[in-house]
């Protein structure tokens, strides 16, 4: 007599066809989950970083100077609500902003280092991918308990009655290992749909940053730095000139 959880899983894997059933729905499973991620989560972040960049590609002429006239408008946009990484990326690039002389805008960083990775997408499919190739394991271990459990059963009896009871478990045994092969087969289909995911984020970002780095003027501290200095060296030379002059005189 198997206790109840024993005697639940030795009926689901006696059942003719069970673990290949499991690996196809695991298959499924996967490619469902491609799908629902790439509604829910992939498309409405390419959407939107989309429309970032047609924002920021629609400024014309003298796009730094366009981009400082109509910042106020481009800020209320792209601070709108959006994927986590795009609001906290804008937010610390827009505190970076600095008005210049000239009416333009400055930033003492790139885009590309005040922005993370927007790669959710990407490792939502990676974490299910591992958890893929756990089921599977699961299920061929669950499979080859009640194989198992079933051989024990059938062993009382004699030699012929053994003898059928290891056919029947390592046949049983090798239908359940189907099982992890399919969550080895979904992990590796997930993996192959996030790198592609993740490099075409990768891609859109990339054409976002390029555009705002180029409605602004990049001014690194040390660029300021070494300006300030030449602008004092300028000093100090114009007032050696004149004490010398006055020194003349």
């Amino acid at each position: 007599m198997h206790d109840p959880v024993t005697s639940f899983v030795v009926a689901v894997f006696s059942m003719p066809g069970a673990a290949l059933l499991m690996a196809g729905a695991l298959l499924v499973f996967a490619v469902g989950l491609i799908f629902q991620s790439g509604h829910f989560e992939y498309a409405p972040l390419m959407d939107d970083l989309r429309r970032r960049a047609d924002l920021l590609d629609d400024l014309r002429g003298d796009r730094q100077k366009a981009f400082a006239e109509a910042f106020e408008a481009v800020d209320k946009r792209l601070s709108g609500v959006a994927h986590p990484v795009l609001e906290l990326g804008w937010a610390h690039y827009r505190s970076q902003l600095t008005p210049t002389e000239d009416g333009r805008l400055a930033a003492s960083i790139h885009a590309s280092d005040a922005f993370d990775l927007a790669d959710t997408p990407a490792r939502t499919l990676e974490w299910w991918a591992n958890i893929m190739v756990a089921i599977g394991l699961v299920i061929t271990f669950m499979g080859i308990v009640a194989a198992l459990t079933e051989a024990t059963s059938a062993m009382s009896g004699g030699a012929a009655a053994m003898q059928g009871a290891l056919i029947n478990l390592l046949t049983i045994a090798a239908t359940k290992f189907w099982t992890s092969i399919a969550g080895v087969l979904a992990s590796i289909i997930l993996r192959l749909a996030a790198r592609r995911r993740r490099q075409a984020i990768e891609m859109q970002e990339a054409h976002f940053f390029a555009l705002l780095d180029a409605c602004v003027r990049f001014a690194p501290p040390e660029k300021v730095m070494l300006e300030q200095l030449a602008v004092l060296g300028r000093i100090e030379a114009a007032l050696a000139g004149r004490t010398a002059r006055v020194g003349v005189a």
